[in-house]
């Protein structure tokens, strides 16, 4: 009685091993959806900005777990203020992110969660008008760290409820802390 009982508990252990050991990972994946920034520019007119715009990404996995990401991201946002000497003045401000990076992903039943390091570079474009118009374009060092969640529907097709990063940047001399979520999307293409 005890070596059936035995038997059928080492089944029970060893077929979703079994199963996880099966499992492929594309070989390449293009994401594409909404985001959204909050970032905390330190600046004494404006301290922090959220921003909504959209994410991009293609991930070509050169192992089953360890992929390389090509990531554009880019956002619209814009404010008003008034000024002592000028009075009302919008600024319209465009940021765009370009990174690249590894992303490493446990690729294992449906839920497959994700970690990366992205490097790259940001651009910024500020319209200021009012009772002067003046535009400033600046490019910078930027980075994302942080990681995500895809729940896969089938082999060619996931959904990425969250990827949440910390995206660091310095322009114009000041150093930008922040944060961005986003969800979308995720085509997957071949087996690895």
């Amino acid at each position: 009685m005890k070596k059936p009982l035995f038997l059928s508990s080492l089944l029970a252990i060893c077929l979703p091993l079994a199963a996880s050991a099966q499992e492929v990972a594309p070989k390449a994946e293009i994401f594409g959806g909404y985001s959204y920034l909050r970032a905390d520019t330190g600046a004494i007119v404006i301290e922090s900005v959220s921003a909504h715009g959209f994410n991009t990404s293609l991930a070509g996995n050169i192992t089953k777990h360890i992929g390389i990401v090509g990531e554009f991201s880019r956002f619209t946002v814009s404010q008003g203020f008034t000024a002592s000497v000028v009075g009302r003045v919008n600024v319209d401000t465009n940021v765009v992110t370009y990174l690249f990076g590894p992303r490493i992903t446990p690729h294992r039943g449906k839920v497959e969660p994700f970690v990366h390091a992205l490097f790259g570079g940001a651009r910024e474009n500020n319209k200021l008008s009012g009772g002067m118009v003046n535009e400033l374009t600046e490019n910078a060092f930027a980075f994302a760290l942080g990681g995500g969640l895809d729940i896969k529907v089938n082999d060619n097709f996931a959904i990425r409820v969250a990827q949440v990063d910390y995206l660091g940047d310095r322009i114009g001399g000041e150093t930008a802390n922040s944060f961005r979520y986003s969800v979308g999307v995720v085509i997957r293409l071949g087996k690895r």
